[in-house]
């Protein structure tokens, strides 16, 4: 049987493309205020050196401003019979450094301690803790670069050598070129286990690449490529991890629901506080 139509199908298609339109429609999404929490990033590593925790407030999701900064505060490292008071940095408010340099050493646990201060406003004062043992270091040997050419990138990637311990690890890459770390957004950052290789030598692990389109990757004869290895605990790995997904999205057909990044501070604040072994290792580009 044939159908007989009696609109054009030029017509349709425009009645088409009328219906898509009148089904848009812009939605305004109120998201409430909640109380304001403690943001924490603090670091002790195995260089020597002052380290440093920096301490700031929550805001809301749509706000343009700077986070809070919280000034004032006493801030305290405590490790095996020391307890060392963080001196808060004369310019910068909110950033808090030990008054002496030294070097964190693995397996010594680091506990945070964060008082004087009230973020949520309501007239009591609130104490924070955060606590992180500092892993051993794998024994990190060489690094190698390879050219990798494609019709549609082209560049060198970066080959890890190491023994790695029997115990489960956690590790973080840095990638510096000269004296230029490349790996400085967290979109760049990058961890990873030991599961597939636990216990064993690794031959040749991919842990970066830098692109010939990209002028502060591309890389040149007489360049000197570095490779930062840092050993860390199982809560900065998550703690990445989730600040990654929320940044970069996930697939919404296997995704779950949203969740908070996930965090070691107490008492609801947010943020982490971790100690772990720096071990770097270079590569010059050949002519």
């Amino acid at each position: 049987m044939v159908r007989n139509n009696k609109y054009p199908k030029g017509v349709l298609l425009i009645l088409a493309i009328l219906g898509l339109a009148a089904c848009t429609e812009v939605i305004d999404i109120e998201l409430d205020s909640t109380f304001q929490r403690l943001v924490v990033f603090g670091t002790v590593t195995s260089d020597s050196l002052h380290h440093q925790v920096q301490l700031t407030t929550s805001s809301d999701y749509f706000s343009n401003k700077p986070s809070p900064k919280v000034s004032g505060a006493l801030v305290e490292l405590e490790y095996e019979n020391n307890l060392v008071m963080l001196d808060e940095h004369d310019t910068i408010p909110g950033l808090y450094l030990t008054p002496a340099a030294f070097r964190g050493a693995p397996q010594t646990t680091y506990n945070l301690h964060i008082s004087n201060i009230d973020v949520d406003g309501d007239g009591a004062g609130e104490i924070y803790h955060a606590e992180s043992t500092m892993p051993s270091a794998p024994q990190l040997d060489s690094i190698r670069l390879t050219y990798f050419e494609s019709p549609h990138f082209s560049g060198y990637q970066v080959f890890m050598y190491a023994l790695d311990p029997p115990t489960r690890e956690w590790y973080s890459f840095k990638i510096w070129k000269n004296s230029d770390l490349l790996t400085d957004t967290l979109s760049k950052f990058s961890v990873q286990t030991d599961d597939f290789f636990n216990g064993t030598y690794i031959y040749g692990l991919p842990v970066g690449f830098l692109w010939d389109e990209d002028p502060r990757e591309a890389i040149q004869p007489g360049d000197t490529v570095t490779l930062e290895l840092n050993s860390i605990d199982q809560d900065y790995y998550n703690f990445i991890m989730d600040a990654q997904l929320e940044i970069m999205g996930n697939n919404p057909l296997f995704s779950g629901p949203a969740a908070n990044v996930r965090s070691n501070i107490d008492n609801q604040g947010k943020g982490i506080f971790t100690a772990y072994p720096v071990q770097k290792v270079s590569a010059v580009l050949s002519e």
